[in-house]
This record gives C-alpha cells, sequence and structure tokens, in this order.
C-alpha cells in the first residue's frame, strides 16, 4: 500500500486577524497533530494582504523541528534569480533541510507588473530560472543572460 504524506496551506494574513492564531502556532499545531508539512503561496499582489512566502516558511521553519516546509508555489522568474537562489538557500538553511520547493510561472500580470517585470517575459524568465537554479544552488558559477 502506498504510504501519504498530508500537508496544510498555511493560513493567510486574514484567516490569522480573523481567528486570532499566528503563523507560528499554525506551523506548530500542523506538527503537534502530526502532519508531514506545511506550505505557503508566493504572490506578490492578490488584492489583500498576503506574506511573503520565503519569511513566512521561515517562520514556520523556527516554530518547528520535524515537518517539510514547502512553497505551494514559488515564483523565481518574478524576482532577480540570484535573490531567488539566495532566498532559497537560505530557507533549506534554516529549515536544517526541511524544504520542498515546488516552483510555478506565477501570478496573473498584475502581479508582475507590481514587480517592474513584462508578463510577456514570463515564460523564457521561468526556462531561465528553472535552467539556472539548480547551478546556482550547488555553488557553480553562472553567467546570466542579458
Amino acid at each position: 500500500m502506498a504510504t501519504f504524506r498530508i500537508g496544510v496551506i498555511l493560513p493567510g494574513v486574514g484567516v490569522q486577524r480573523r481567528d486570532g492564531v499566528t503563523l507560528r502556532e499554525a506551523a506548530g499545531h500542523a506538527e503537534d497533530a502530526g502532519l508531514d508539512g506545511v506550505w505557503h503561496g508566493d504572490h506578490l499582489a492578490i488584492g489583500g494582504p498576503t506574506l511573503d512566502a520565503p519569511i513566512a516558511l521561515a517562520t514556520a521553519a523556527a516554530a518547528t523541528s520535524r515537518i517539510t516546509i514547502g512553497t505551494s508555489v514559488f515564483v523565481p522568474a518574478i524576482r532577480p534569480l540570484a535573490w531567488a537562489a539566495k532566498q532559497i538557500a537560505s530557507l533549506q538553511y534554516v529549515s536544517d533541510g526541511r524544504l520542498v520547493l515546488g516552483v510555478g510561472s506565477g501570478g496573473g500580470p498584475g502581479q508582475w507588473a507590481a514587480a517592474g517585470v513584462p508578463y510577456t517575459q514570463r515564460g523564457h524568465r521561468s526556462d531561465t530560472a528553472l535552467e539556472l537554479l539548480p547551478r546556482l544552488l550547488a555553488g557553480e558559477p553562472v553567467v546570466f543572460p542579458t
């Protein structure tokens, strides 16, 4: 029989405020309940308050010791690639290797406009990120395309 791993999406700012729960408490509760992981989305602008995914996941990592922390999904192409690699490596470090990185090409045009990145470059930048991120994270020298 297959083994299943079960995780939950961490509550957003609105839910935290409404229910009076902190991100640390939610992550700790997930671990205490025996779940396998907690996840957080990576949105720059979604029409309401939202936390930065790397910071939210670093908070969850600090509040837990066993469960996986993960992105659902991280959008490396919307930010400078060296910065994305640093965020990923930092999360892996502060979580003691518990990061699972889900990667996507990002939300709608509004998020890309807010980042100052043309939406039409989304696919190309995502392809470049998927090609170069593993090398950056391995510490290999990388020449960034211009």
